[in-house]
């Protein structure tokens, strides 16, 4: 499994990007990323949780998520984000 992690967005709109592999971390850390996924609902989240109108400077985050058992990318922004 892959998850890659963006935000954008802004006073400055500097990109922050980064993919982690499951493989490449230590089982528990791998197991835990994949137990919050599941514990989130993730795949049944919506692809786009952005506000209605405009946020400005508000950061805005892509999550995506390659597994086995399909893709899921998720974008959402500082106001809409779910806990």
């Amino acid at each position: 499994m892959r998850i890659t992690y963006e935000r954008t967005g802004g006073f400055t709109g500097m990109r922050v990007a980064m993919t982690i592999d499951l493989k490449d971390l230590p089982d528990d850390q791998a197991k835990e990323l994949d137990d919050l996924l599941d514990q989130v609902d993730f795949y049944n989240l919506p692809e786009k949780i952005m506000p209605s109108g405009s946020a400005p400077d508000q950061f805005q985050y892509t999550v995506m998520v390659e597994a086995e058992r399909g893709s899921h990318t998720v974008r959402t922004g500082d106001v809409t984000a779910p806990d």
